[in-house]
């Protein structure tokens, strides 16, 4: 007899789509790790969005677990389906929707596998870059889930970096695009960069737009061989504090490298070494010997018996393939592996991988190391036979003694693998309880029913519900006993529902703000000479707490008032986005200016809220490295607020926007607690990745306290290239052909008259004007420049020159909006190649004279900011900007108002509306700030 839940799955997508015999499913009961074993309930394979979506609605009728599914090669418990329920299964949907090789993007259904994309994208001369060892298995959309890594995401980052836009199938059926088509355009809470790595528990991806990168035009691959692995440790310190950014850097260990060369992977290395790393330099030819020269150098200096670089191409894939084939090659000396996923910094490295042999031998078990060493992460394989119970139990006794110690490091428990369900009991090593719960509280908002691959990532107590995120699980119960049929009551899961997220009380109700009172309550706190009146709409008060005690104290005092806050830096972006509803107390963060930690070995600082940039710069700079920002504002920006905003400047083209950047924060809350996000390595997927959230969300969830970057080397030498024209559209197409060409350069921005005059005033040349920024090596630079300059057409140039130091003009750049009185700022993005037509619309819409009007746009990102100086009717200006907003949808993008007067705002929407996911970011608002305490309004009426 088949029960109601077969019967109805197989009514939406067919008999052939779903399996529910035992015998069937038995493959279905593990991933890549197969150390946790439990049967589904049935496996359903749909074959498009829609599919998904009425299979997730069906099972949310009935109250039924599901968990997404792509290939299984997780190594975390992530893809099982706990307490009989479904597995929806990704493998029918693979498609390979579009490569868009203008605009270096490709539309997937993420049942792809990675490899056929780079495969695909290949003829275009380009390549998706996440390449985990899995690569040749693993699917677009297991690699969301886990955030997935892989050998090059040292210089290029993780899955995070290179996504776009994603569609995802909630989990109440419901269909929502996530991110943007232009790379730069996203507005609103980053809903897509908190779903990423979320390991299926917020929903279900089914088609992906990806950011595709230029093939290297250019590589060079060393191996180097030592017989102390102490030796090979030291070396990877060094070659990172010598400013060289590999594009991967690895190690493999002595027991890895003879089961390697035992195997089909066999690639030539050196079997009596102790340790091998593989360097890996990528870029231009010109300058990239020299690179793979100092790599050399420092492998020797620190013991290396030898170095050599791979002669071809087919001899450097066969390196890699001995790299990657490690895990598979391992089945020689073992017949059972725990593969453990850790993170240190990189200057405690040398410490932490001899306390992985030493807890091995501790428990007289054999460990083998492979891993990441460029980022820290850690890869110690445990051999053990399975068969044999007391060594199943040393294992697990050792694995958790390795993450013990690689947190007392500073450092993480998953770098790329995720929590799933081996990890879950680790997670409150590295979060409190009022952490977990925040993550809880924000699974809620995507999931309200608790039915999105329930049992992972948060450790839960069943009888107590998923709220007390702090307690240690229950002991996993033995695989349930396989049935022929089983009812869909049978099924419901047995997982308490998650936390509650509802409104709080309705903020001011019945109550006037006294702002006199509110100065007396709040000078007890920060002191009298801290606290002062600020002028504008409403009475306002604003108040500077030095200490993250402080700040919490008066956000209690706020809720206990109700009072609404307004978090602010140097305070350029008080008025950003729509009017808001109150602003009663403004919290500026100038007091909490303390540079906490900076430790150039790991690439790594941590700094308070109201450092500025500049500061933080100057700073670093002592040792070479620097946050390669720059946002809208000048040096005086303070660090909370290039976070909060998340905007982008004209480098992020080579450098990435502030998302790319944050990698751990301090944030106080509503109810002033503080909860941590992230840490303090470079790599981290341990629970949801809360530094997106809140990066971006425009002070509407919390005050950002403290924050923690990662850095990049300071290059030795940067150029740039101005060049003018009388006409916009001839430098738009050398600044693409430029990048078409594989130039690599960090910024191609494109400038109007006015501001081409603003930023070089002493030029002789009129007209519009193009800038070009490279940065490396001097002689990489001096190839760069002496290229991109021949590549200029004389019949239209008006003028070209070389700037060097060009640090000054890039500066000017970026403080443009507060160099002028602007009446109306507003930026808009698109898809790179479809910028001229943005421009050519406003060109023609502007009626005002040129020199009322600056802006300036990013020719490979297709990011345009504009800042109008004249004054006009709101009635003229309204339908001006209604019309282009039309055409920045209609290229993929959306435009968004900056600095305008309140009715052009509430006429037009600030960001013109959040269309479909105003609930989804709604329930985030709640979740984070149920009475709507901070900057209420910001986003929508309701966020």
């Amino acid at each position: 007899m088949v029960d109601q839940l077969i019967s109805t799955l197989r009514a939406v997508v067919g008999r052939d789509a779903v399996l529910n015999e035992p015998e069937e499913l038995i493959v279905y009961e593990c991933d890549g790790l197969p150390q946790h074993k439990y049967p589904p309930r049935a496996v359903v394979f749909p074959r498009a969005t829609e599919e998904v979506a009425a299979v997730v609605r069906a099972l949310a009728a009935l109250g039924v677990p599901f968990a997404p599914r792509g290939a299984g090669t997780g190594l975390s418990g992530g893809a099982l389906a706990r307490d009989r329920g479904v597995i929806i299964e990704l493998a029918r949907m693979r498609r390979l929707l579009e490569i868009d090789p203008e605009n270096r993007l490709a539309v997937v259904e993420t049942g792809l596998v990675n490899a056929q994309l780079s495969r695909a994208a290949s003829r275009y001369g380009l390549h998706y870059v996440p390449d985990p060892s899995s690569q040749a298995t693993c699917t677009i959309g297991g690699n969301l889930a886990e955030n997935a890594g892989g050998i090059h995401c040292l210089k290029y980052g993780m899955t995070v970096d290179h996504v776009l836009a994603a569609r995802v199938v909630l989990p109440d059926g419901s269909i929502t695009d996530l991110g943007g088509e232009a790379e730069v355009g996203a507005f609103g809470y980053d809903l897509l960069g908190v779903f990423i790595g979320s390991e299926g528990t917020f929903g279900i991806a089914t088609e992906a737009t990806v950011r595709l990168a230029p093939i290297p035009p250019a590589v060079r691959t060393l191996l180097a061989d030592f017989t102390e692995i102490d030796d090979a440790s030291r070396a990877v310190s060094a070659i990172i504090a010598a400013g060289l950014v590999p594009a991967a850097l690895e190690m493999v260990d002595g027991v890895t490298i003879r089961a390697v060369e035992q195997s089909v992977f066999a690639a030539g290395l050196p079997v009596d070494a102790e340790a091998a790393l593989l360097v890996e330099l990528d870029g231009l030819e010109a300058g990239l010997d020299d690179e793979a020269a100092r790599a050399e150098a420092i492998c020797r200096q620190y013991g290396a018996r030898s170095v050599r670089r791979a002669a071809d191409e087919n001899e450097r894939k066969r390196l890699w393939a001995a790299r990657k084939g490690a895990f598979g090659a391992m089945g020689r000396i073992s017949p059972d592996l725990m593969l453990q996923d850790a993170v240190v910094p990189r200057s405690r490295l040398l410490e932490v991988l001899a306390e992985t042999y030493r807890i091995g031998a501790k428990y007289h078990l054999k460990v083998a190391n492979v891993f990441h060493a460029g980022d820290g992460n850690l890869h110690p394989y445990i051999c053990f036979d399975g068969r044999n119970p007391d060594e199943v139990k040393r294992v697990k006794e050792a694995g958790r003694e390795m993450m013990e110690t690689c947190v007392r490091a500073g450092g993480t428990i998953t770098g790329e693998h995720g929590v799933g369900l081996d990890k879950m009991e680790y997670l409150p090593l590295i979060f409190s309880a009022d952490d977990m719960d925040a993550m809880l509280r924000l699974r809620a908002a995507f999931d309200p029913q608790g039915i999105c691959n329930p049992g992972k990532i948060i450790p839960t107590s069943r009888a107590c519900g998923e709220a007390r995120g702090a307690r240690r699980p229950e002991p996993e119960a033995e695989a349930p006993e396989r049935k022929d049929a089983e009812t869909s009551s049978d099924t419901a899961r047995r997982f308490a529902p998650p936390p509650q997220i509802k409104p709080g009380r309705p903020l001011h109700a019945g109550k006037t703000f006294d702002p006199e009172a509110a100065r007396s309550r709040l000078a007890s706190i920060v002191g009298d000479e801290h606290v002062r009146p600020v002028e504008g709409e409403g009475p306002r008060v604003e108040v500077a707490p030095a200490r993250a005690d402080e700040a919490c104290e008066i956000l209690r005092l706020a809720a206990a008032e109700q009072w609404a806050v307004v978090p602010a830096g140097a305070g350029t972006w008080l008025d950003a986005g729509n009017p808001l509803r109150r602003a009663d107390v403004v919290i500026r963060t100038s007091r909490l200016a303390r540079i906490i930690e900076h430790e150039p070995a790991d690439l790594i600082a941590t700094a308070e809220a109201g450092v500025t940039l500049g500061a933080f710069n100057a700073v670093l700079g002592d040792a070479g490295q620097w946050l390669p920002l720059d946002p809208p504002g000048d040096e005086r920006v303070s660090l909370g607020g290039v976070v909060a905003t998340g905007l982008a400047g004209a480098q992020s083209l080579g450098y990435g926007a502030p998302r790319n950047h944050v990698i751990g924060m301090r944030v106080a809350t509503a109810s002033g607690q503080i909860i941590k996000a992230g840490g303090r390595v470079v790599k981290n997927v341990a629970g949801y990745d809360l530094c997106k959230l809140f990066t971006g969300s425009f002070g509407t969830l919390g005050l950002a306290l403290e924050l923690t970057f990662k850095l990049r080397p300071r290059p030795s030498h940067e150029a740039t290239v101005l060049i003018w024209a009388g006409d916009y559209r001839p430098l738009l197409a050398t600044a693409r052909a430029i990048i078409a060409a594989r130039l690599l350069p960090v910024a191609a921005e494109l400038l109007s008259p006015a501001m081409a005059r603003a930023l070089a005033p002493g030029s002789s040349h009129r007209g519009y004007a193009l800038l070009v920024r490279f940065a490396g090596p001097e002689k990489t630079v001096a190839h760069q420049i002496s290229q991109s300059q021949a590549m200029i057409d004389g019949a239209w140039c008006a003028g070209i020159e070389a700037i060097t130091p060009d640090a000054r003009l890039w500066r000017a750049l970026a403080a443009a909006p507060l160099q002028v009185q602007t009446r109306l700022t507003y930026r808009a993005a698109v898809r790179p190649a479809r910028l001229a037509r943005l421009i050519d619309e406003l060109e023609s819409l502007h009626e005002g004279p040129a020199n009322s009007r600056m802006w300036h746009a990013g020719a490979g990102d297709g990011r345009l900011r504009v800042i109008e100086t004249a004054a006009e009717p709101l009635s003229a200006a309204g339908p001006r900007l209604a019309r282009l907003r039309a055409v920045a949808r209609q290229s993929g993008g959306a435009l968004m108002l900056e600095s305008a007067p309140r009715k052009l705002k509430e006429e037009l929407d600030a960001w013109g509306g959040v269309g479909p996911l105003a609930a989804l970011m709604g329930r985030v608002k709640l979740a984070f700030d149920p009475d709507g305490l901070f900057s209420p309004g910001r986003f929508t009426a309701d966020v």
